[in-house]
């Protein structure tokens, strides 16, 4: 098969039985476990017809190939102080209408959100203000990848409870939780 891929191109069954279908998926599965494909291809299978199938050799290694997923470096630094801060967290910061709660956990939302925009810089992906409206206990960032905005929030999860201890609890959340956002940066 791959040597027939490699002279012709292309290779298409119009109208295979059940049976063909099964085995040349298992002629190249086999081909695909073993390393036969040429270097820098890799064998591709679709559709051609009704019920027929084309293969191909196309270039490069599969779109969701483990070796196309960027390295996980492993968590994202939290800083301790709110110092040096992103413009947009610094912009945050300075709104008293935003992140309405407790100093502590307004500090400690600050704190992740200056966090990942930190890692976001240092990644080279672009972090900027939300257009979007806010309720007043919440604040966050956008972090741009290739092109498409993830908006990560911070606000405090029960900030009307009697209990201290539900009151008490921060929660990152929103449209992405922070901890997901370390999953989208890395």
């Amino acid at each position: 098969m791959v040597e027939r891929l490699s002279a012709e191109g292309r290779v298409r069954f119009t109208d295979p039985s059940d049976d063909e279908v099964a085995e040349w998926r298992r002629v190249v599965n086999y081909a695909k476990r073993h390393d036969m494909e040429p270097e820098g291809r890799r064998i591709e299978k679709v559709p051609y017809g009704g019920r027929g199938l084309e293969f191909f050799l196309a270039e490069g290694p599969h779109p969701n190939a483990r070796s196309q997923r960027p390295a996980a470096n492993g968590p994202v630094p939290v800083p301790a102080r709110l110092g040096h801060l992103h413009p947009v967290v610094g912009v945050l910061k300075g709104d008293d209408q935003r992140l309405v709660m407790p100093s502590p956990f307004r500090c400690r939302s600050l704190l992740l959100l200056q966090g990942l925009a930190a890692e976001a810089v240092r990644r080279g992906y672009e972090v900027r203000a939300v257009h979007s409206r806010f309720y007043r206990r919440e604040g966050g960032v956008d972090i741009v990848v290739d092109g498409f905005a993830r908006t990560i929030t911070a606000r405090q999860e029960f900030p009307e409870s009697t209990i201290p201890e539900r009151s008490a609890r921060p929660r990152r959340g929103g449209r992405a939780r922070a901890d997901q956002a370390v999953g989208m940066l890395a």
